[in-house]
């Protein structure tokens, strides 16, 4: 137990900081203390839930099935900060609400399965679902999920819920998942660029920190700067077994950020809450030439993996081994004992913008992020026990587990580097979520989903916009067509 008073202290440290900050220089203003101190009150405000102090449920067992057991449920302390910090964050929702948290888990392939039987079948086996995106989107359309605007203590203008998806996926008054801070799918499954320090040192270059504060940090300069780091070991063959790179990525799941990053929409909502389609094949097609230049320009100096099953490791090791001076790749990556143990100090920007035109640069989420939703047998009081214990976790993630894992992932070698912090959370704060991409499955073509087709157009090398996206565009928008269809008549009913 002395290992969770130590964190406990920790924590409350942080959380503290900004208050005692403003004590540090007795010779500051009164105005300045004044200005500080309703700052925090402010920050204080917002890290409020909405909850009523006399919740007690007299504990009752709340019952999880997951993708990501660990981001739900910890059995025990282990000295590992995540894990600890998810068992002392259930512990304090257990002990607030009085109720009994516990975790089934399961692969993808099988838990949307298990739940549809168990939903079909009438029996209440589970309170809340915790799925990858891509499997359970598809499912929110099919009455098999409860309404969560329709609970008792949900508040989804905090500010532990992501807007972005809210915004995605809610109907008119009516949304079936969710995703947030209580899960950590939320962070590790978004994409970054990373960049060896040292070897922007040696090659004169400035950091892209610069790049990417005074707005220009663009495909357009990454392809630039790529070039410059190139060295062939003698062989006059790109590969990577003695080769340096400007960058390393992949034809496969690393393609798929540039869509929010670039600012191409497959779906928006109008004025009236409806969705409409608004893909653009124009903008698509500028989008692909800036992308293939990154990837495959003659001088370009970029290794780009094409077997998808190794992809991921390989852009990981290239990079870690100090053979790449960038490489696109999800937050998680950083977790692992490769980048840890990486010789060289990395840093972390944004996947970079369409054009300096662009105001904002958007993160994008690998499908493969967890959405929370509760099975339509879950009713009457028990759905609003569901709904404050989730409320409860979210909130009590977002002032515990988040900054925890932040400093978890952002080794000791990147949070000496306050630029990288706050890269991160522009990043985070920043993630863009079209319904499109949510619905990706559910509008798919008959070679797969329309978001695949950009993999697929990026590892032909060839612009073909046009002609591939003509066909794969109609069947996408009648799979729109049928989705609205589906949420009307849901949306009717309840």
């Amino acid at each position: 137990m002395k290992h969770t008073r130590t964190l406990a202290a920790i924590l409350a440290a942080l959380l503290l900081m900004p208050s005692l900050a403003s004590c540090a220089n007795d010779d500051e203003s009164a105005d300045t203390r004044e200005t500080q101190n309703n700052n925090h009150e402010t920050q204080n405000d917002e890290l409020k839930d909405s909850l009523p102090e006399n919740l007690n449920y007299g504990g009752d067992k709340i019952v999880f099935i997951s993708d990501f057991p660990n981001e739900i449920f910890s059995e025990k302390l282990t000295s590992d900060p995540v894990n600890d910090i998810v068992f002392e964050r259930n512990k304090a929702v257990e002990q607030r609400l009085n109720v009994n948290i516990t975790c089934f888990s399961d692969n993808t392939a099988n838990i949307i399965d298990k739940v549809v039987t168990s939903i079909n079948g009438g029996s209440a086996d589970y309170d809340v679902v915790d799925a990858k995106c891509w499997t359970a989107a598809p499912k929110t359309i099919d009455g098999f999920f409860s309404d969560l605007k329709n609970t008792a203590y949900l508040d989804f203008d905090k500010i532990w819920w992501n807007k972005s998806f809210n915004d995605a996926i809610s109907y008119h008054d009516a949304q079936y998942a969710v995703t947030g801070a209580m899960v950590l799918s939320l962070y590790r499954r978004t994409y970054t660029t990373v960049f060896n320090k040292a070897m922007f040192t040696d090659a004169g270059q400035k950091y892209l920190y610069e790049y990417v504060d005074n707005g220009t940090w663009t495909l357009d300069k990454q392809a630039s700067l790529v070039p410059l780091f190139y060295v062939d070991n003698g062989d006059q063959v790109q590969d990577l077994t003695n080769d340096i790179f400007g960058f390393v990525s992949n034809d496969f799941i690393s393609v798929d950020p540039y869509w929010a990053a670039c600012g191409v929409d497959i779906i928006k909502k109008n004025a009236d809450g409806d969705y409409e389609w608004v893909f653009d094949t124009n903008r698509m097609h500028d989008m692909a030439d800036k992308v293939l230049n990154l990837f495959y320009a003659t001088d370009g100096g970029a290794y780009i993996e094409t077997d998808n099953t190794i992809s991921e490791d390989v852009v990981l090791s290239a990079f870690s081994g100090s053979r790449a001076a960038m490489a696109t790749m999800v937050i998680q990556g950083l977790e692992s004992s490769e980048m840890r143990q990486m010789t060289d100090e990395y840093g972390v920007v944004p996947i970079p913008k369409y054009d300096e035109i662009q105001t904002t640069y958007r993160s994008q989420m690998h499908d493969g992020f967890s959405i929370v939703c509760i099975p339509t047998t879950v009713q009457g009081e028990k759905l609003d026990k569901v709904s404050a214990v989730l409320e409860a976790m979210a909130a009590t993630s977002y002032k515990l587990v988040r900054p925890v894992y932040y400093e978890t992932t952002l080794r000791t070698k990147i949070a000496q580097d306050p630029q990288s912090s706050a890269m991160m959370d522009l990043i985070i704060n920043n993630i863009y979520i079209d319904p499109g991409f949510v619905f990706s499955a559910a509008i798919g073509t008959t070679d797969g989903s329309f978001h695949q087709s950009f993999q697929d157009l990026i590892a032909s090398k060839t612009n073909d916009t046009a002609s591939r996206f003509k066909t794969a565009a109609k069947s996408a928008k009648n799979g729109m067509n049928k989705i609205v269809l589906k949420l009307n008549n849901l949306t009717e009913k309840d």
